[in-house]
């Protein structure tokens, strides 16, 4: 993305660098850019035009979805930009990235839609303290029950925004979901410093980061 005079990548791109010793920065560039090509995303010597505004959008976007999910050992990295009519999705999975355009959607959605899709656990949400967990309540005790055996799977969704191409300002706590042998078990820290527990079922999900998105409004 620097290549287009972005800044740092998006945080669901980390754990790919790798240090590339100065003597071999020109050829480290060049091998990229035939990769690209292959790709078909270069024109001439430059980038395509529409990709190079698609990184702009990753680098800056008005509104943005994202997630990281771990299912085992697998780790996954979701991004969807929104800037003025031009959404873009990034997926980062296995050191690759997947990029495409989207229109209109509910994002939200999409987001939760992209993930590792897992049957949501069935039981009735509740909520408690978080300064009650771990501990001896009902409430507490109910939460063990759905964690063991540990989870197999976690992920955490996010959202943020900048006004008006400014600041960014992002929601405060991300909605999350463990996956747990009874299935998607949902939990968001809620501004009254509770823990509230749901199925974590995708409409479930989707809705609490509509929520949170509303918030920076």
């Amino acid at each position: 993305m620097q290549w287009a005079g972005c800044g740092e990548p998006h945080l669901i791109f980390a754990g790919g660098a790798e240090y590339v010793p100065p003597a071999a920065a020109g050829r480290e560039r060049r091998a990229l850019f035939d990769e690209l090509t292959e790709l078909g995303v270069t024109v001439g010597k430059e980038l395509d035009p529409e990709f190079e505004r698609w990184l702009h959008v990753l680098d800056r976007p008005h509104t943005e979805y994202y997630a990281y999910a771990r299912t085992g050992d697998e780790q996954f990295g979701v991004l969807i930009a929104v800037r003025g009519s031009t959404t873009v999705v990034a997926e980062h999975h296995d050191k690759r990235v997947w990029l495409r355009s989207v229109g209109e959607r509910d994002y939200p959605a999409l987001l939760v839609e992209l993930l590792p899709s897992v049957r949501p656990a069935a039981f009735t949400p509740f909520s408690l303290p978080a300064s009650a967990y771990p501990g001896s309540g009902p409430e507490a005790r109910q939460l063990d029950t759905l964690l063991d055996p540990p989870p197999r799977g976690m992920g955490h969704l996010h959202t943020a925004r900048r006004p008006g191409g400014g600041p960014r300002q992002q929601a405060v706590a991300p909605v999350s979901y463990l996956d747990t042998a009874a299935g998607r078990v949902g939990i968001e820290h809620t501004a009254d410093a509770h823990l509230t527990v749901f199925p974590g079922d995708p409409t479930g999900l989707a809705a609490r980061l509509a929520a949170a998105r509303s918030t920076l409004d």
